[in-house]
């Protein structure tokens, strides 16, 4: 939902449809809402996303924790987040039938435009479907008014058949996301001031057989390969971040630190 207060105007509502926003699919999508819009209650980010290869305007820490999540799912094909419900007629109508007043500018009148945290697209039965999810925290829900709005926002995607549903930090595997969010940025293999990449996918190998074989913990055996090859330290740590984003190495994201493929559990609780 949108947050915070700002000026708004029919001239900036004109604005973002001119600029693209809330339209687009994969690296062409541009959020409704951007980070340098206005300030949020949390900490903002900008991480590059795995699937749409572009940045991501996520305005909360627990935004920020159920991205890394939907990034890591093998099911999730395109995550478009800040997505805005732009069919006004049909939110108007269902916040009458309410007995809502629906949210405007004081200033100039003109209505808000909200939107969702983020719109999923999904394989499913064959098939991509979209789907809603709205983050919330518990502590806010018991607010009138947030509550009038997620049941706004519920209706109006019952209304155009899209599936939506409301995340609270309790629902986010955190250790999760916490764990993609360590290997995030190590997806893209990239060549360093010693190895090219043909070199590191090579170092890569040497680094999969040597865990396989040792009982040592993680730091101590990428610590070892790092000496032994003559390379610069964190070398082999870093192709550890790799080979679990792209999940030539298999653990448990859920059950341990900085480990890699989890059930599928807890993210189905989630998506579906």
């Amino acid at each position: 939902m949108a947050r915070g207060k700002r000026d708004w105007t029919q001239a900036k509502f004109e604005r973002y449809i001119k600029e693209g926003r809330g339209q687009g699919s994969g690296k062409d999508y541009q959020p409704w809402i951007k980070i340098q819009d206005f300030p949020s209650k949390g900490r903002v980010s900008r991480p590059p996303g795995w699937k749409t290869n572009r940045e991501h305007h996520l305005l909360s820490d627990n935004e920020r924790r159920l991205f890394y999540v939907f990034e890591w799912s093998d099911v999730v094909v395109d995550i478009r987040e800040q997505f805005p419900l732009l069919d006004l007629d049909l939110l108007m109508s269902i916040a009458d039938d309410m007995a809502m007043k629906y949210p405007r500018d004081a200033k100039s009148d003109t209505p808000y435009i909200l939107s969702s945290d983020f719109m999923l697209f999904v394989k499913q039965d064959g098939k991509i479907v979209q789907k809603a999810r709205t983050v919330k925290m518990l502590k806010d829900l018991g607010s009138e008014s947030v509550a009038q709005k997620l049941e706004l926002e519920k209706r109006y995607y019952a209304a155009k058949g899209i599936d939506w549903g409301l995340v609270t930090e309790k629902e986010i595997p955190r250790l999760l996301a916490e764990n993609v969010e360590w290997v995030h940025s190590a997806y893209k293999l990239e060549a360093t001031t010693e190895m090219d990449i043909k070199e590191l996918r090579y170092l890569g190998n040497i680094l999969k057989s040597r865990l396989q074989e040792s009982d040592a913990t993680i730091n101590r055996v990428t610590t070892a390969l790092d000496k032994d090859m003559n390379i610069e330290p964190g070398t082999s740590l870093y192709l550890f971040r790799h080979l679990i984003a792209r999940k030539e190495i298999i653990m448990d994201m859920l059950a341990t630190k900085t480990s890699s493929c989890p059930s599928s559990r807890e993210i189905k609780k989630i998506i579906f």
